[in-house]
């Protein structure tokens, strides 16, 4: 009798392990698939460029099933430039360039067509359709190399004041619109052709000098 309690317990506990295990497996499967549907961040290619947003497509396949599949491309993008109450950076954006697409946690419609503090749209969560683009990342063949200082490759139009402290190098022509004072010594290696200027009050385009038999000369030649 006691080894039939015995054998029957034996079977109860072997019973219960393999209902633990299979609850496990089911709920690492609901994990896993969960997961897999959990949109964060991705690599993305730029397709197209419109005035305010662009178009884009991940170049990370999904593996659903064992097969591979492409992911479409997304379209009215808005990428992410670094602005600071009226100041901002902006750059060039071309076909061809690569991004990291982040996907926000909550539909942001509603946000992007100008209303601060309301319910989303619709209630998807961290959806491809809520793509925000931040371009400038390369692969290794293409990777940038880290500047010691501050690097501007390509044309550049500054609007607003600019102040700078330190030296400054200039290499190429520079082509000067405006006013320009200087607090200091200017020493020029070349030679300096100036339409007119006014030294130490005196007009040198059209000054003249007391002549020697009275009178004064004519302007300078």
């Amino acid at each position: 009798m006691d080894a039939d309690l015995h054998r029957d317990a034996c079977s109860r506990g072997k019973n219960d392990m393999n209902e633990k295990r299979q609850l496990i497996d089911i709920l690492n499967s609901a994990i896993g698939e969960a997961l897999s549907n959990l949109h964060t961040a991705t690599i993305a290619k730029v397709t197209g460029v419109q005035a305010k947003t662009i178009s884009v497509q991940p170049v990370i396949n999904r593996v659903v099933d064992g097969k591979s599949i492409t992911l479409p491309q997304f379209t009215k993008v808005p990428p992410l430039f670094m602005q600071g109450g009226g100041s901002y950076t902006a750059h060039p954006i071309a076909v061809g360039d690569y991004c990291l697409l982040i996907l926000t946690e909550r539909c942001f419609d509603r946000w992007y067509s100008g209303a601060d503090f309301q319910d989303p749209a619709e209630f998807r969560m961290h959806d491809y359709s809520d793509g925000i683009a931040i371009v400038g990342i390369n692969p290794q063949a293409g990777a940038l190399t880290i500047p010691a200082v501050i690097q501007q490759t390509g044309d550049a139009n500054a609007d607003g004041n600019h102040t700078h402290q330190g030296d400054l190098t200039q290499v190429g022509n520079l082509t000067l619109t405006g006013n320009m004072q200087v607090n200091g010594n200017i020493t020029c290696t070349g030679r300096l052709t100036v339409a007119s200027a006014t030294i130490g009050g005196i007009d040198f385009g059209s000054h003249t000098h007391p002549g020697d038999s009275g009178g004064t000369t004519g302007g300078p030649q």
